[in-house]
């Protein structure tokens, strides 16, 4: 059974653990976790983390492509290998664009490895449109028309 929470500031070792998973440059999604605009949600199985979703504002200097915004979180995202294909990054995912909706932001991006394609299937099931990119898609999706992609 695989429960979902919210981040907190005091998931920073969390956090950090995941973004090595996730990103050639961990630091981007973790330094300073915890601060104004980062949100998350936790993926727990028999009280072991095994999977995170997170987003932070970045702003223009520190945007990793020049399709992304400032007004729009860019999020990352990671399983533990041994919980993958479960479904729980979809979860974790349909869960984060919750999170955002929430928060009243209206899309949230994300940069992904053009050959990382089952990770782009999910992102296009869920939503989630190319803007750009070469060896990586910048890919964007729209959170008010979340409620569209129920499955």
């Amino acid at each position: 059974m695989v429960s979902f929470r919210a981040s907190t500031a005091d998931d920073f070792p969390v956090i950090e653990r995941f973004a090595r998973l996730a990103s050639s440059n961990p630091a981007h999604y973790s330094e300073r976790w915890g601060r104004m605009g980062d949100f998350g949600v936790i993926a727990e199985s028999h009280c072991q983390v095994v999977g995170a979703a997170w987003a932070r504002l970045f702003a223009w200097s520190d945007l990793r492509d020049p399709l992304g915004s400032p007004q729009f979180p860019e999020l990352a995202i990671a399983v533990d290998g041994t919980f993958r294909g479960q479904g729980i990054g979809t979860d974790l995912l349909r869960e984060l664009v919750a999170a955002a909706e929430r928060l009243g932001y209206s899309a949230l991006d994300l940069l992904v490895e053009r050959s990382n394609l089952a990770a782009i299937a999910v992102y296009t099931k869920l939503g989630f449109k190319r803007i750009g990119g070469d060896a990586r898609l910048w890919m964007r999706v729209t959170v008010s028309q979340r409620s569209n992609q129920q499955s």
